[in-house]
């Protein structure tokens, strides 16, 4: 393995948790904690990405983002990693497309949360994205109906798991997903930076 990546063995579960975390919060400590318990996943690595397509700003530096998501995420079978810029990756599909290739035999699981499931038709190649690996949903405050109701639940409802047997979610075959109900922590990066909470790069 590259130096700069993750270990994971061949046959291991591991859930990709992808976003800028401008800053990280205790919401996505608690939605990685939930995702470990709930989908049975062996690992799970916060993918701290260069930059969000979507945006139109960008995020703050990104060894500032490594750094603040390092010292709130403390957890043995979690790790924090920048393996898209190390890739050269951007899109999601890319991403797990290059690491698909540098981890054989590995089952990654996508995760995220209902609001971006909401949205998700709109990510580049979503469909690829749904055909490669399953899809772990939490649920968060206010976007559980806009999920469910959403063209990527609709197109791909018949391959949906029921929540009760989301720790089947890792080893089933793509294209599955899985939306479970969570307790959660209703607090964001936007809100956090809005209210002056995120200091940056000396800033």
């Amino acid at each position: 393995m590259r130096t700069g990546f993750p270990p994971a063995a061949r046959g291991q579960s591991v859930g990709l948790l992808g976003g800028s975390f401008d800053p990280a919060h205790a919401g996505h400590v608690h939605i990685t904690h939930e995702a470990l318990r709930r989908f049975g996943l062996d690992r799970l690595w916060w993918l701290v990405s260069p930059g969000n397509p979507l945006k139109a700003h960008g995020p703050a530096p990104i060894d500032d983002r490594m750094a603040r998501a390092r010292a709130l995420m403390r957890h043995p079978r979690v790790t924090v990693t920048d393996i898209e810029t190390r890739l050269g990756t951007r899109a999601t599909a890319d991403t797990l497309a290059a690491l698909r290739a540098a981890y054989p035999g590995v089952r990654f699981v996508w995760l995220m949360g209902a609001d971006n499931l909401a949205q998700f038709h709109r990510w580049q190649n979503w469909e690829t994205i749904m055909q490669t690996v399953p899809l772990g949903v939490l649920a968060r405050p206010g976007d559980r109906i806009s999920a469910r109701m959403s063209p990527a639940a609709q197109i791909y409802r018949r391959f949906r798991l029921p929540g009760q047997a989301s720790r089947l979610l890792a080893r089933a075959q793509a294209p599955a997903w899985c939306f479970v109900n969570v307790p959660m922590v209703d607090v964001s990066s936007s809100v956090i930076r809005a209210n002056g909470g995120w200091r940056h790069g000396g800033a």
